[in-house]
């Protein structure tokens, strides 16, 4: 019993979510869409008491009346089609407006939802059903209006009917019920026996589906020749889940025809009852057309409306999911008031730090200072901490022990928004956007996109201007060719040069780079590391990078190793400790040599 009435309290808030969701869509449409409900019940059932009396008026020879009857039937006919119509309108209208809105919240919740749910593969895995179910909510939005509709059209027909005979009435309803478990019984198979059993089946189909339209991945199918590999895999899990799904579908067809013949009892005692009726002088023509259809009506809306309830519950699940997903809080926006200044001492004191659902620890115990103005530079093996260290700089993350501190105060007293924006940064792996190239340049102050004097400073600096002349568009032309067939297509190295632009284009005093020439050639990246030192006199610059020619000028060196801080100084202090520092340096020097 608790668990019926878990269920069921689930199912009353999914309703209110799925009404309140529908109202949030679009306030016009969800008015007219309750407007052309009440339409759509009630001028059919008028329809049907019109043509009645035209056939009795017709079958007993009183004509009387039978003008107006047909005048009103045929306005109530082009009534049905007028709603019709105006219904197709509104819901082409409002699904427009249903999508963009599910669309919009979907955008911005996983825009501002913390990194650490992407480190955890539960909540990776409920961002992805979320966004795989995103569709249950539109369609539980119109089942809501069509169980509504029916609800009142079963209420409405059932009094009607019983008013001609009560026991056809609740006789009629009782031959229903059988079907309404039958499908229950269904739509829990399809969910437990079919969907969930093949569920990872289908996601890799999706994935080999997927496969074939990704370039890069084509690009090795060709060289290797192993296409027919993915397409022989694909196509045998694709005919496995044909297989089941005929199986089963040949399964419930035949256990619900029987049961579907129910249905039909209460026509069946209608029609018999009205023929009765009609020869007993006590019914006439259209007494017997109205009463066999008014059960036919009855029948239908009534099984609508249970596979209707049926579709919605089974649906629980997946809104359950989106429900959990768009509640979600994001831990690290809970941000402080105070703002940092423009070039801000930065300070880990003891700090612990672990990814979320991992054992081991990254960082343990690291202290260090950045000081104003100070150009300094975090080197040690993969997996050692470095951009860990800046991912913490930048609060995607909080320590689990000890503070990250700016001027003195902890991070988290701090706008994480005004954070963030202190600094100006380039990762390893630069975003490919699709987009004009001004405004890719631009996405680190993009209010200042048309400001063409920065443009062309951050381009002349980062080494992009020679790469973009003579292209006829300028900083309009559209890179990438998602969606324009005349885009530029750029190479790894490019790519890198237009990160290092963006983050040149942002008016900052604190440069973070994460190996910023990683895909460059030995030319540009000396270029850009002589500039980063002459055009970084009044910022402080950190940086990562495992080629230590590019370190030799920093002011200070941290060498980090397991999870803390080894060694620091300058790269001749370093030097001569003789320590981890000098043994990396001469073990990359040597093939220089």
């Amino acid at each position: 019993m608790p668990g019926k009435m878990k269920f069921l309290h689930t199912a009353v808030s999914n309703i209110a979510f799925a009404l309140k969701t529908s109202f949030l869509a679009s306030k016009k449409y969800f008015a007219l869409k309750c407007i052309v409900l009440i339409g759509s019940t009630a001028v059919p059932l008028l329809t049907m008491w019109f043509w009645k009396h035209i056939l009795n008026s017709l079958s007993f020879g009183n004509a009387g009346a039978i003008g107006l009857m047909v005048a009103a039937y045929f306005f109530l006919e082009l009534m049905v089609r007028v709603v019709g119509k105006i219904n197709a309108y509104i819901e082409k209208r409002y699904e427009e407006a249903i999508d963009f809105y599910f669309d919009r919240v979907m955008i911005e919740k996983t825009s501002r939802i913390d990194l650490a749910y992407f480190d955890s593969a539960q909540m990776a895995d409920k961002i992805s059903r979320a966004r795989d179910n995103f569709w249950a909510l539109e369609e539980t939005s119109w089942t809501v209006f069509q169980i509504l509709s029916e609800a009142i059209n079963v209420i409405i027909t059932f009094v009607v009917v019983c008013t001609i005979n009560v026991w056809i009435g609740v006789a009629t309803v009782l031959l229903l019920i059988p079907s309404a478990f039958s499908y229950k019984k269904y739509i829990d198979c399809i969910t437990r026996d079919y969907e969930y059993a093949l569920r990872n089946d289908m996601r890799k189909v999706e994935y080999l589906r997927d496969l074939f339209l990704d370039e890069q991945i084509h690009f090795e199918m060709k060289l290797h020749q192993n296409g027919f590999y993915f397409l022989d895999m694909f196509a045998a899990l694709k005919n496995k889940i044909l297989k089941v799904g005929t199986k089963f579908d040949l399964e419930q067809i035949s256990r619900r025809a029987a049961i579907s013949l129910l249905n039909y009892g209460g026509d069946a005692a209608m029609l018999i009852y009205s023929i009765v009726g009609v020869n007993a002088g006590n019914f006439g023509i259209g007494d017997l057309q109205y009463s066999v259809s008014i059960v036919a009506r009855l029948r239908e809306q009534f099984s609508a409306l249970i596979i209707d309830v049926n579709r919605f519950l089974g649906h629980n699940t997946r809104l359950n999911d989106l429900r959990e997903f768009i509640e979600l809080k994001p831990e690290s926006e809970k941000s402080g008031t105070k703002l940092p200044s423009p070039n801000p001492k930065i300070e880990f004191r003891g700090v612990w730090f672990r990814y979320p659902n991992t054992k081991d620890y990254v960082l343990k115990n690291c202290s260090f200072t950045i000081e104003p103005n100070q150009k300094m530079a975090l080197i040690g093996m993969n997996g050692s901490g470095k951009s860990t260290i800046i991912k913490l700089m930048f609060r995607f993350y909080d320590p689990e022990q000890g503070c990250i501190t700016l001027d003195g105060t902890d991070i988290r007293e701090y706008d994480i928004y005004a954070l963030r924006k202190v600094f100006g940064v380039l990762f390893q792996e630069v975003v490919q956007y699709s987009l004009p190239l001004r405004e890719i340049i631009a996405l680190s102050d993009f209010e200042q996109r048309f400001d063409t004097e920065r443009l062309d400073r951050a381009c002349d600096i980062s080494g992009v201007s020679p790469l973009i002349q003579g292209w006829e568009s300028g900083y309009d032309t559209v890179l990438g060719r998602k969606y324009t067939g005349d885009g530029k297509d750029l190479s790894g190295g490019q790519w890198q040069l237009l990160g290092l632009a963006r983050a040149y284009f942002k008016k900052c005093d604190y440069m973070v780079l994460d190996e910023p020439s990683a895909a460059l050639d030995p030319v540009s990246e000396d270029r850009i590391f002589e500039q980063l030192y002459q055009l970084g006199k009044n910022k402080t610059v950190v940086m990562i990078s495992h080629r230590f020619s590019n370190t030799t000028n920093a002011d200070k060196i941290l060498v980090i190793g397991d999870g803390h801080i080894v060694e620091q100084g300058s790269h001749s202090e370093l030097l001569s400790k003789n320590g981890e520092y000098a043994r990396l340096f001469l073990i990359q020097s040597k093939r220089y040599i």
